[in-house]
């Protein structure tokens, strides 16, 4: 005879439910540091955002400090080359001399000069005049070469070499004269003016 099994299946065991309290996992393509199935590091688009707004700042600070520096570089190379383009007009000016125009010619050393060499030079004028215009005196410059000895923002030392021809009423025949002059230059406004005027060897 068949025996019939009363005994009830055994159940079968439920997966627990999801609880509410519990915070779903975060997908990788989601977390701050995602990393690839090989667990490698990849940044997110906010981080490489982050990274080119840095790289950018530094770039312009780089970029605005190297301008300024070539800007500067710039400034005293005009600065150098004003001053001893002034030193040699000035030495041309104060040999450059004539009869005919003594006062324009001395005026022009004037307006050039400041401090103790104008004082010097102005109350030397008046005894100068008559012995330039008695002997009809011309002097010229036929050459004049200058060299910067030293500068910074506001003074400089240059150095000129100048050949002038000059002729009075004895010696009508111009003779080369040969002066090497030293100027100390001062800087005032936007133009440069010699405070101290050698004659050097």
């Amino acid at each position: 005879m068949t025996m019939v099994n009363t005994h009830p299946e055994t159940e079968r065991p439920q997966p627990p439910e999801s609880s509410p309290d519990r915070e779903p996992n975060r997908s990788a393509a989601t977390a701050p540091d995602a990393t690839d199935a090989a667990g490698t590091w990849r940044p997110t688009p906010r981080l490489l955002w982050i990274l080119a707004a840095v790289l950018l700042l530094a770039a312009v600070a780089v970029t605005a400090t190297l301008g300024r520096s070539v800007w500067q570089q710039q400034r005293d190379a005009d600065n150098r080359a004003a001053a001893l383009a002034a030193g040699r007009q000035i030495a041309v000016n104060f040999v450059t001399m004539n009869a005919a125009s003594f006062d324009a010619d001395t005026k022009r050393v004037l307006d050039e000069s400041t401090g103790a060499f104008q004082k010097e030079y102005a109350s030397t004028l008046a005894q100068l005049k008559p012995v330039v215009t008695a002997n009809k005196t011309v002097s010229t410059v036929e050459r004049a070469e200058a060299s910067l000895v030293s500068s910074d923002d506001d003074s400089a030392k240059v150095i000129v070499g100048i050949v002038a021809p000059t002729s009075n009423a004895s010696t009508p025949q111009a003779e080369k004269k040969t002066y090497r002059l030293r100027l100390d230059l001062v800087k005032i406004g936007d133009a440069w003016k010699v405070s101290t005027l050698d004659f050097v060897s």
